[in-house]
């Protein structure tokens, strides 16, 4: 498929064709699958054809926006699997990693723009630490204390990329 008929592609429409044939299959009991574990697996597709499509059309605007719905999809469709247990309040360090990874996945896009490894390293660093709290490994209270004393370094880490992306240009 050349590149100009693959982004005129309805990936929305192939995926709820694909979410209906699922749904359909369900109701007649040919496959065992909930409808929740059936969005979160359309979610994924969906996530998955945006990030492919923007790195087929080298088009950066939706690389983001679709590496969100493919991870949170992930991780919603392990959870209704039962393969994540645990508390609700996973999801926000969860989240934050996801937002991570989805500045990182902008930054593979173009690997010009190594600005980006800076929201990506901070997202990471913060959701991993959440998580490391939340799992009992760290005392949330020092977490917090370090952020808080810590927290002028991501000042400094802006402001010198800023200096450095004008000196560059």
């Amino acid at each position: 498929m050349e590149q100009n008929n693959f982004n005129r592609f309805p990936i929305i429409g192939l995926v709820l064709v694909l979410l209906g044939v699922a749904l359909l299959l369900n109701q007649m009991s040919v496959i065992h699958i909930g409808g929740w574990a059936l969005i979160w697996l359309g979610l994924i597709v969906y996530g998955a054809a945006v990030v492919l499509r923007s790195f087929i059309s080298n088009d950066r605007s939706k690389v983001f926006f679709g590496t969100l719905c493919f991870l949170a999809g992930i991780l919603f469709f392990l959870r209704k699997g039962g393969f994540i247990h645990g508390s609700f309040s996973i999801y926000f360090p969860a989240f934050i990693i996801i937002v991570g990874i989805a500045f990182f996945m902008l930054f593979v896009f173009n690997m010009k723009d190594w600005h980006l490894l800076i929201p990506s390293v901070i997202f990471l660093g913060l959701g991993a630490a959440l998580m490391l709290t939340h799992l009992g490994y760290w005392y949330s209270r020092d977490v917090w204390h370090t952020i808080g004393s810590y927290w002028p370094l991501l000042l400094i880490l802006i402001g010198a990329t800023m200096l450095l992306r004008r000196w560059k240009t």
